[in-house]
């Protein structure tokens, strides 16, 4: 954001955009209002883009159409400690539980838990004692958490779809959740918000510059975001029914212990950094099990 002012954009903080402005059947702006001061505003562009998250109001407007649809699958509740010594991120799979456990930037302990969304019911009766019986089953986690205290309120989601939007049409264009939506399984939403907006910003670059049409631009947007997503939105999905990890990988993360370049490069991967063929290509993967059997 501070980047952006200092390129030129006006960035209205407090505004809440309330409907599009329609010329024809294109989208030439929004109009909102000033949270503060109760004023209505309008603001017209050649493009206007979404990054507005799952529940956008621009997708919602244009009827942006969802494909690759698959209904919510885990529910989460999460909380902050103080107080909680950690070395770093941590990750535990216990029994169809998932915890995601880091320090924030203000040096809370951030906690996040998973589970099936068919049990969502059952945890809403009793928030708290099925949230610590999870954090109970890694006792040494248990311990140094119980030495913390919690600072805030446990909070929810479970209105978690996955889905890829069509992200462009006359005169607007989606980016991040907006135009595609993963459950929080694998933690992919920022990396790829940072990758699709890239993608989206050359694509409109080009068309606005000239290079090309801008239609032909931004169906090359979706391309390429689908074919960078695609592999990655199905394993998600798989690992968000808390289906087994198969056994090559397995292997793979145990030859990867001690390695950490190439742990570096496995969670590059995994975030859509790198392709999948070039971390799982053969000569990469035989140097890597080199490497162990070496240790």
């Amino acid at each position: 954001m501070e980047a952006a002012v200092e390129a030129g954009a006006g960035i209205p903080l407090q505004l809440l955009v309330e409907s599009c402005l329609w010329e024809g059947d294109r989208v030439k702006g929004i109009r909102g209002r000033d949270h503060r001061q109760r004023i209505s505003s309008t603001d017209e562009a050649l493009i206007t883009i979404g990054a507005d998250g799952r529940n956008s109001t621009l997708a919602r407007a244009v009827g942006a159409p969802s494909y690759e649809e698959t209904p919510t699958l885990t529910c989460w509740y999460f909380s902050y400690w103080s107080g909680v010594p950690t070395d770093g991120f941590e990750w535990y799979l216990r029994k169809n539980r998932v915890i995601f456990a880091f320090l924030t930037n203000d040096n809370l302990f951030a906690i996040f838990i998973g589970w099936p969304i068919s049990e969502f019911g059952s945890l809403r009766a009793d928030i708290e004692g099925q949230y610590m019986q999870v954090v109970d089953m890694i006792p040494e986690f248990a311990e140094r958490v119980r030495s913390g205290r919690r600072e805030e309120r446990f909070y929810g989601a479970a209105d978690l779809p996955n889905y890829l939007r069509r992200p462009f049409g006359p005169g607007w264009a989606l980016v991040g959740d907006a135009g595609c939506h993963k459950d929080p399984m694998m933690a992919h939403g920022i990396c790829d918000a940072f990758r699709d907006a890239d993608f989206l910003t050359t694509a409109i670059h080009e068309g606005l510059a000239g290079q090309c049409p801008l239609d032909d631009a931004l169906m090359r947007y979706e391309r390429r975001r689908n074919e960078a997503t695609m592999a990655e939105y199905r394993e998600n999905i798989a690992a968000a029914t808390f289906t087994p990890i198969s056994p090559k990988l397995l292997q793979i993360r145990l030859a990867l212990r001690g390695n950490q370049e190439d742990t570096n490069r496995f969670i590059m991967m995994l975030e859509g950094r790198i392709s999948h063929e070039e971390f799982f290509n053969s000569e990469n993967l035989q140097r890597i099990f080199a490497n162990a059997g070496a240790r």
